[in-house]
This record gives structure tokens, C-alpha cells and sequence, in this order.
């Protein structure tokens, strides 16, 4: 059997280990940022000549 300090540095270390681990996996599959269009209609219609894009007629 282990001693009650052995028993709660195992525990300490286990809760330090375990600490944010949630957070941590939810920011790596969905980050911080929403999604949101970069591409609009809008937006290139409003761009400068240079950065349109390049029509086929």
C-alpha cells in the first residue's frame, strides 16, 4: 500500500496532468475563430483591379 503522500503527489501530478486537457482538444478540432466567407461577391466587387480575379469571356 502506498504512503498518504505517495498517494497525494500522484493524485496532484494526475490533476496537473488533466488540467485544461478538454479545453486543449476543443480548441484543436474547432479553434477560435467561426467560419465565415472570405470569398463574397461583395468583397470582389469592391477589391482593387489587380486582385480580382480573372474572368474567361
Amino acid at each position: 500500500m502506498a504512503s498518504k503522500t505517495e498517494q497525494t503527489e500522484f493524485r496532484r501530478a494526475l490533476r496537473h496532468s488533466r488540467a485544461g486537457k478538454a479545453r486543449k482538444r476543443q480548441l484543436q478540432n474547432k479553434g477560435t475563430t467561426p467560419a465565415f466567407p472570405i470569398h463574397t461577391p461583395e468583397a470582389d466587387a469592391n477589391a482593387p483591379h489587380e486582385a480580382r480575379p480573372k474572368r474567361e469571356d
